[in-house]
């Protein structure tokens, strides 16, 4: 099941009934928790659908309303020239009151992708912290290549000179802002994992410079820069002389 399959099919789900229990909406709602761009347009949906039903709970019915159709049930039936009734100030209210709602549904539900720099490495730190499943496992940096290059992933970055010393791991391919990251995944040698994500430079409005930039992120150490046309971001744990070991040198 894709993404948006998954997303069609939560269009129709609604919490507290059975339709939990039926097996496609199972799968889609099973995917929200492993694909974080999908759980976050389901809170967003869920959002929007529990501001609906209350937008449509606080409408007020008018109070003639319910002796006007007992009426109209008993009188015979007849032509009925349509009135003035959504010309007044009640229904005007009402519907007044559901347009600004959806108005505002759309403002406080816009998606507001955070598209710097800094939000890109913190999201890619987390998804190393999340210890992400490899989509491909091997040491052949010629298949992570292919791999990568096959589903429009950077495939030719380079890698610095303590890179490629590493035993190597495997990879994942990921996404931030719909564009396509490679993540080359290093094993150091004791058993800690050195992470690197690679992204077209073009993808990011304030790319870091050649120079290798060294911050902190959550618990790992994250150095930064950009070699070309592709911004690099390698994570890992703290450990003596890090940049020495594993970042390109100065320009």
């Amino acid at each position: 099941m894709s993404p948006q399959e998954a997303r069609q099919i939560l269009l129709l789900y609604r919490p507290g009934t059975a339709d939990a229990n039926d097996p496609r909406i199972g799968e889609a709602l099973e995917m929200t928790r492993n694909d974080a761009d999908l759980a976050r347009w389901f809170e967003q949906h869920r959002a929007f659908q529990k501001a609906m039903r209350t937008g449509f709970r606080q409408m007020e019915v008018p109070a003639h309303l319910k002796a006007s159709l007992l009426i109209r049930g008993t009188a015979s039936p007849k032509v009925i020239i349509p009135q003035t009734g959504w010309r007044s100030p009640v229904w005007l209210a009402a519907a007044a009151a559901l347009f600004l709602l959806l108005g505002l549904a759309g403002v406080w539900l816009k998606p507001r992708t955070p598209d710097q720099f800094a939000n890109f490495q913190a999201r890619m730190v987390g998804t190393a912290l999340r210890e992400y499943r490899m989509d491909i496992v091997t040491n052949d940096m010629s298949q992570i290549r292919k791999f990568m290059g096959d589903r429009g992933a950077p495939a030719d970055y380079q890698l610095t000179t303590g890179l490629e010393g590493l035993q190597l791991t495997g990879a994942g391919l990921l996404r931030w802002r719909n564009h396509p990251v490679t993540m080359v995944c290093f094993n150091r040698g004791d058993n800690q994992m050195l992470y690197l994500f690679v992204m077209n430079r073009s993808a990011l409005k304030d790319p870091p410079t050649a120079t290798p930039q060294l911050a902190r992120v959550n618990d790992l150490v994250a150095a930064s820069w950009t070699r070309g046309d592709k911004t690099y971001v390698l994570a890992g744990p703290e450990e003596p002389d890090f940049a020495r070991k594993y970042l390109p040198p100065s320009s």
